[in-house]
């Protein structure tokens, strides 16, 4: 199982009430738990609490302490900094879903008010060190949780201000489109950050993410866009510090805005719980969007602008905690007998396998079976293609590129005859024949190669190690594409510089790249139409063209493009001309031993699974 990374802490704020935060929390709550996230709750709203009520069908009791409790633990008792979880209230939501929630507090005998008046939080913090006492709450739900979830008190308070400097590593403001909310909330924002760079703790850059909430734009569709475009320039600051290079601030406000649904401003509503996140006409579908940024860390933004769907796909996988099986075998009928024997060898070689004929044949449960399986082997013999292996191989491959660790297809084959019948996405891979040599052998074979990669599980990024072998350049609108290049480069043991990987959250991402530039051995420049309108792809090639290290440049040509003079005098590696999964591979070695240097025969440092990009599907 990998390693987890210690969860975050996202504030939740709007400078006045009545937008939305709460419902947009709650959804967001609800739908990040039944993707599988471990997800806390906190209703840090305390002079008007209100999050519980989102969650009251959902409780076996009311909560029977919560924060106002541990904060008078944290004044009246020595032990108030070890009060973090000792509050929860479990909500079980329906389908085997569950989150847990920090009520406000307990009211059961009409105390709660007197009792809240009674905190001076200038006190709190001079007295009794509860700065001290937050950073263990922080730190304790941190390991607990994969996510935190504050909802803030609105406008300018002390308890306010707390949640949106001290407590969060992501600010999530909402607002509507009138100037009260907009200028109030980034005046809020601005003072959050401020207070956040004097803090005694060793914090990164706060993160914002502006949500426009109850945004209708449809009866007024002129004076909606007008406001649409506005507020984009607007809050483009407040985008900045995770926004993908060249990206469009109207496209990514549109991402993060909540619409106006009438039938969910009434009571508290969870639609999460029976909408589906796929319909775009429906509340949800925009819930999702946010809650998948905020469980990939406001990460790969540039895919949830280009395939919003498939950024919220990969939201949801990643919430898992692990493979429950190491491969999935993947046969057709004639194939029967050898995969049985192929699995039975691989279980015995320590790997552990789920054989495709033993399942249910329903294409929804096969492919949560291949889900639950790192990695894929597919048997095939000379009959020819078959259309369930077709389905598999093209599932796996799909969903295999933008995993949080690698995943690996293996076909195995009966004969040189029998790689011509592999499905067409998987002929590019290499092949384990049974003519050189036995059944066994392959089986050990497989199952080393499983064991080593499970041992391995390297992340994406080298952040770190500064030197690099190349600096991918591109522009926005080709990220998908050079991504899966540097995949595959990474794969063939070629240390990659790609921003994706190594720009992270609080990073001055300039600073970064002018890094990367510099201490890279060979920049290749992604060439496509959108390059040569790209400025900053442009001067990466200018930089790079003209540097005193004398690096390698090596242009790619990659769709319909034709390249601009001042590329054509370099000598590059033309993909236009791979239409093929196999020219695709071949053009992929190619370009690897171009920026190692290697002759052409010569092997390559690894020889990994190569995964194709969206094109060659």
């Amino acid at each position: 199982m990998e390693p987890r990374r210690n969860g975050q802490v996202i504030t939740f704020y709007s400078y006045k009430g009545g937008v939305g935060r709460s419902f947009a929390l709650a959804n967001t709550a609800v739908l990040l738990a039944r993707w599988g996230y471990r997800v806390l709750c906190v209703d840090w709203d305390l002079e008007a609490p209100g999050l519980s009520y989102f969650f009251d069908p959902y409780l076996q009791e009311p909560p029977r302490a919560g924060l106002l409790e541990m904060i008078e633990e944290a004044r009246d008792t020595p032990d108030g900094a070890n009060t973090a979880l000792r509050h929860r209230t479990p909500v079980n939501l329906p389908g085997g879903a569950r989150l847990d929630l920090i009520a406000a507090g307990k009211d059961g005998d009409g105390s709660y008010v007197s009792r809240l008046q009674d905190v001076d939080w200038e006190k709190l913090y001079s007295a009794h060190d509860f700065g001290a006492t937050l950073e263990a709450w922080r730190a304790a739900w941190m390991r607990e949780y994969d996510l935190v979830l504050v909802d803030s008190r609105t406008g300018i308070t002390d308890s306010g201000g707390i949640c949106t400097a001290q407590v969060p590593d992501v600010l999530v403001f909402a607002f509507t489109a009138n100037e009260q909310n907009v200028r109030g909330v980034l005046d809020i924002v601005e003072r959050a950050m401020q207070a956040r760079d004097e803090l005694p703790y060793d914090r990164p850059r706060l993160l914002t993410v502006p949500l426009l909430s109850r945004f209708d734009a449809q009866p007024e569709y002129e004076q909606g866009e007008t406001w649409r475009r506005e507020l984009a320039e607007r809050m483009k600051p407040r985008l900045r510090d995770w926004a993908p290079r060249g990206s469009d601030p109207g496209e990514l406000l549109q991402r993060v805005t909540i619409p106006y649904f009438p039938v969910w401003s009434f009571g508290e509503s969870l639609p999460a719980l029976t909408e589906s996140p796929r319909n775009s006409e429906q509340v949800t579908y925009s819930i999702a969007g946010l809650a998948a940024l905020l469980a990939r860390r406001l990460e790969d933004v540039s895919l949830l602008v280009e395939n919003r769907d498939s950024y919220v796909e990969t939201a949801q996988q990643a919430a898992r905690r692990g493979y429950t099986t190491d491969v999935f075998v993947s046969h057709s009928q004639s194939t029967t007998k050898l995969a049985r024997n192929f699995t039975s060898l691989l279980r015995e070689n320590g790997v552990s396998a789920r054989l495709s004929s033993d399942l249910s044949p329903s294409a929804g449960t096969q492919s949560r079976h291949i889900d639950d399986c790192r990695h894929f082997v597919l048997i095939m013999d000379e009959n020819g293609e078959d259309p369930s292996q077709n389905l598999d191989t093209s599932y796996f491959l799909r969903h295999s590129v933008n995993a949080v660790t690698e995943r690996l297809a293996l076909p195995v084959v009966t004969s040189s005859t029998a790689i011509g019948q592999l499905p067409r996405l998987a002929q590019s891979f290499q092949a384990f024949n049974l003519e050189d040599g036995t059944v066994a052998q392959a089986a050990r074979a497989i199952a080393a190669r499983v064991r080593q990669d499970s041992r391995r599980l390297e992340p994406h990024s080298s952040r770190g190690g500064g030197h690099h072998d190349v600096f991918l350049s591109y522009a926005h609108a080709d990220a998908n594409w050079t991504l899966a290049l540097a995949e595959n480069l990474k794969r063939l043991g070629v240390s990659v510089f790609v921003d994706e990987w190594e720009v992270q959250s609080g990073d001055h991402w300039p600073t970064k790249l002018e890094d990367g530039l510099r201490n890279a051995d060979t920049v290749v420049s992604v060439v496509t139409g959108a390059w040569t309108r790209s400025e900053h792809a442009l001067q990466e090639f200018d930089r790079a063209a003209l540097s005193p290290r004398r690096q390698q440049v090596i242009p790619v040509l990659v769709g319909d493009v034709e390249p601009p003079s001042f590329v054509a005098t370099w000598s590059g590696v033309d993909f236009r001309s791979a239409l093929t999964p196999r020219d695709y591979v071949d053009h992929v070695r190619q370009l690897a031993r171009r920026i190692l240097r290697l002759p052409p025969d010569a092997p390559l440092p690894n020889s990994g699974t190569v995964v194709l990009p969206d094109t060659m599907f």
